[in-house]
């Protein structure tokens, strides 16, 4: 296979576009990546597949020019998977690799590679998605990306649980298994570049002293879906009865729930009263580009299932902020403790406890943020330690100045894009390799349509009094109803799809009379 091999990247804006309300991580990091595939990838033409059909032909072309691109744009439309074949692989902006296995059976499981991305896997639909990989024709030359070791670790907790209840209920023995490779979600590190000029509009904006502290947090603002508050402001609080000079939290985020902004306002007049609380729209380009400029330090504490990698850390260690952090799934693949900045420890309940919650959901009891919450519950941050971390780095400048330029360099060596593309290419590098020593030509298009997606006169064959042979001779009646063909044909169009136009099924008419 080529070096230069790219496979056809799954297109839709709502999983690219990140002018909305709305803003999730997923969002951001699939836009950044077609942004980055396209600065870095050395492309000499980008395909796209269509996810679905109501978008314009011109759309991938138009949003890919929007982030750059200069080569030729092709877009496939859905349901030609004789293209993909053509192409030889399928990037996914999802870990729905199943699903879309299930799709590729039409042309063959051997037709072209899955390449699937995890961004959460708390979810049911993403988790039955995940046990449904051996069962569904993934093949060992399709890959699941796992953002993070925690994330493979959890993957493969689901595996290795599917596969003793297929071995216990039916015997089974042969399982077929992805690549699951761990590469991280990547960073344009010098769009994070600190700026002095930023730094002063913004502190004298909100009217932060030279020698006061700033800490920020970046990102959605939730307390079910991304992090509680209490620990942090807690945190805050503890630190700001020891320490004189005054300290600002920026929070520069959205409202997941616009109402819970009092919530968080009511905490941090109870828990932190010495702490001067900022609130600004991260979803604004000037605050989402420059904000980091005007903070010392970068603060997360995540304590939600939810987060499987954790962007923001890496954003704030290319802009040369030092981290506290939770020691929480992704967290600990960035952040290296004593060196780009602390982590928090965190204490979950040992396995078996959620039981009911993950009843309740699975019967539909409990809706997907009351059972984050009931996990969320059942998880402990050290807020004794969030304290001592944050205090350090509030009254040691040079510390801080230490661990955000360590947390600079490491930003740009293992999370610029410029090294993260590299890793996607060398994985579908590889996924071709396994696939070409793995299948003899003729064998690529053997197709096997998965049952669930059976021809419906296979399915239904027993509706029908007979099914038409071959040998059959079809024509129209010998003498045409009096009613006027054009307005019998207006009269059926409207339940059929749009397969033929009306000249023709006029010109079809004529040759069968």
């Amino acid at each position: 296979m080529s070096g230069s091999f790219t496979p056809a990247i799954r297109f839709h804006p709502e999983s690219h576009v990140i002018a909305r309300q709305d803003l999730a991580g997923r969002h951001m990091a699939n836009h950044e990546f077609l942004r980055a595939l396209i600065r870095h990838g050395r492309l000499e033409e980008l395909h796209g597949y269509m996810l679905t059909a109501d978008l314009p032909k011109s759309a991938l072309e138009n949003f890919t020019r929007g982030l750059g691109a200069t080569i030729a744009v092709h877009s496939i439309q859905p349901g030609r998977l004789d293209l993909l074949a053509e192409r030889g692989g399928l990037s996914l902006d999802d870990p729905m690799i199943a699903t879309a296995a299930r799709l590729r059976s039409f042309v063959g499981h051997r037709a072209y590679a899955l390449t699937g991305i995890t961004h959460t896997t708390a979810d049911h639909p993403t988790k039955a998605e995940l046990a449904d990989i051996l069962t569904a024709d993934v093949q060992p030359w399709d890959a699941l990306i796992c953002t993070s070791r925690a994330v493979a670790a959890m993957v493969n907790q689901i595996l290795a649980a599917e596969r003793a209840r297929l071995s216990e209920r039916m015997g089974a023995n042969r399982f077929s298994h992805p690549l699951l490779p761990v590469i991280p979600l990547g960073v344009d590190t010098d769009r994070f570049q600190p700026s002095e000029s930023w730094r002063s509009e913004w502190r004298k904006r909100l009217r932060i002293e030279a020698d006061e502290a700033a800490l920020l947090y970046v990102g959605r603002l939730h307390r079910v879906s991304k992090a509680h508050p209490l620990p942090m402001l807690s945190a805050l609080g503890r630190v700001a009865l020891r320490h004189k000079q005054k300290i600002h939290l920026i929070l520069a985020g959205w409202w997941q729930y616009p109402p819970e902004e009092a919530v968080w306002r009511e905490q941090a007049a109870l828990l932190c009263p010495e702490i001067q609380l900022h609130m600004l729209d991260g979803r604004g380009e000037a605050v989402r580009r420059q904000i980091w400029s005007a903070a010392d330090i970068f603060v997360s504490l995540v304590d939600n299932i939810q987060e499987t990698f954790g962007l923001a850390p890496v954003e704030a260690m290319a802009a040369r902020l030092p981290v506290v952090a939770t020691d929480w799934d992704g967290f600990r693949d960035t952040v290296r403790p004593g060196l780009d900045g602390m982590l928090v420890p965190t204490l979950m309940a040992p396995p078996g406890y959620a039981t009911d919650a993950a009843r309740d959901y699975a019967a539909g009891q409990l809706n997907y943020g009351g059972m984050l919450s009931e996990v969320a519950r059942m998880t402990i941050v050290d807020i004794r330690a969030a304290a001592e971390a944050i205090e350090a780095l509030v009254s040691d400048r040079a510390l801080r100045r230490r661990m955000g330029a360590a947390g600079q360099i490491r930003a740009r060596q293992s999370f610029d894009w410029t090294v993260v593309i590299p890793q996607h290419q060398a994985l579908w590098r590889e996924q071709q390799a396994i696939r070409s020593k793995a299948c003899e030509p003729d064998q690529i298009g053997i197709a096997r349509p998965d049952p669930r997606h059976m021809d419906p006169t296979q399915a239904f064959e027993a509706w029908a009094s007979t099914t038409f042979s071959l040998s059959q001779r079809l024509g129209p009646e010998a003498e045409p109803p009096a009613s006027d063909v054009i307005s019998l044909l207006n009269f059926t169009a409207s339940a059929l799809p749009s397969a033929l136009h009306e000249d023709d099924i006029m010109r079809v008419l004529s040759e069968l009379r």
